[in-house]
Parts: structure tokens; sequence; C-alpha cells
């Protein structure tokens, strides 16, 4: 089906779920459909009555599917098996789209076929280097994860052939995803910061929590033969640097 499926995961969401969904209200993605699916994934606020008035008040497809709590991971693989378009994009339910995103990347899946996954910048910021649009590969990718979730739209076939997010994990399993699909085929960006994402407080469990999800990345490259032992030492240690980096920035600024 020649459409644009939204899946949004949401877990007591509705400060920020009728926002995130307006912002998709606004796109333009020309003679496409469109659907946003919204996944609550056990929400215990008016999250699922706020997105029922969102399907009330617009034209647009709007669905709910309702899970007990299993973690945004497994609430996307839920989006992405009941979605019906031919492309995928992702936007958690605190983040927003600025207008004109999805037709950028529509445009850039269309004028590049053998492209898999479109990203971008967000909060004002670009990419360094500063082209229009260049490549992202695997062994960059592998040094620092630029492709934000709710700023990918991706083919559907490619997000089944790297077998989708681990629904076993809660942190970094978009990390392992991108890095899969990487590996195999190639990601584009678009470098206009075309998201605005809601920055959590950076405490340092939280950090810490983040450090392990992606030393567990790499674990899980290496067990699967897409990272050799050597590369797997060199990447924990640079790693780590990083994280203790961010640490003493943490707390200097608290």
């Amino acid at each position: 089906m020649r459409a644009v499926s939204v899946v949004i995961p949401a877990y007591n969401a509705a400060s920020t779920i009728t926002r995130a969904i307006k912002s998709v209200l606004l796109q333009d993605i020309g003679d496409l459909e469109l659907e946003i699916i919204v996944v609550d994934d056990g929400s215990q606020d008016a999250t699922a009555s706020l997105v029922e008035s969102s399907m009330k008040l617009s034209r647009q497809n709007i669905r709910l599917i309702r899970q007990e709590n299993s973690g945004p991971a497994a609430a996307r693989n839920t989006g992405v098996s009941a979605a019906k378009g031919e492309y995928i994009a992702f936007l958690d339910a605190d983040d927003q789209w600025l207008p004109g995103k999805l037709k950028a990347q529509v445009q850039a899946l269309d004028d590049y076929p053998e492209v898999a996954l479109v990203c971008t910048p967000m909060n004002g910021r670009r990419f360094r280097p500063r082209s229009p649009r260049f490549r992202i590969r695997f062994r960059s990718l592998l040094w620092s994860n630029r492709v934000y979730t709710s700023s990918v739209l991706l083919r559907k076939q490619t997000f089944f052939d790297a077998g989708g997010f681990n629904p076993t994990r809660r942190l970094s399993e978009d990390y392992e995803l991108w890095l899969k699909i990487a590996a195999k085929s190639s990601i584009l960006a678009i470098n206009e910061p075309l998201l605005h994402y809601s920055k959590s407080d950076g405490i340092s469990s939280k950090l810490w929590l983040m450090e392990k999800g992606e030393l567990e990345t790499y674990r899980i490259l290496r067990k699967g033969g897409l990272l050799s032992n050597p590369a797997y030492i060199v990447l924990r240690y640079w790693s780590l640097a990083k994280y203790f980096l961010r640490f003493l920035f943490s707390v200097k600024h608290t």
C-alpha cells in the first residue's frame, strides 16, 4: 500500500500525546495515504481517551491499539505488525515533528531506491559534515548513534528483514536495530533538523543505564558476527570513555 504508517508508542503520555499526533497531522505527503497507529502500552492515565478524542476530530486514519505494558520496543513492533503502509515512521509520544519532515523523507526514498532508512537531526542542530544529504555507514554508526528514533522513516520490509526491535530490551534496542540495518543496507541523513526531541533529565543513574544498554548492543553484534573481537574491545573502551565524559558534564551542571 502506497502509504506512510506512523507508529507512536505511548505510556502514560496524557500530557504530550495530543501534541505529538497534531505534529503528524500537519505533515504534507501529497497523494500518499497517512495512518497513525498509537500503541497504548499499558497506560494508567488518560492517554487512550485523548487518542480517541483525536480520532473523532480528525479525518485522517488514526488507530488505537491497547496492550499490557511491555516496553517501547514491543509496542513499536506491535504497531508495525498492524501497519498497512509501505513506509514506517516512528514518533515517541513526547516528541514532535516539524512541518515538511515526511515529505522530504519520502522524496529521499523515492530518489534513492537503494536507501533503506532516512533520518534527520533534531532541536535546531545539524550533523557534521554539513552536506544537505549524506550516507551514514555502519562503521561510523558504531562510534556514535546519529539515528534518532523519532526521526526515522524506513521501508517496512527493511524493518522485518532486520528482525524488528529486540523486545527483551528497554534501552538501546533502537541502536541495535539501526546497526543491523546499516550492516546490510544504506542509511541516508537529511541534514535539516525536522524533529523536536524532548530531552529527559540527564541524571547519572539514567546515564549509566544508557551506557549499559550500549555495551549490551556491542555484545549482541559481536555474538551475531557483525563485530570482530578486537573491534568489540575497542568500542567498549570508547563507549566507557564517552560515558565518563557525560557523567562529569552532568555532575558539573547539577
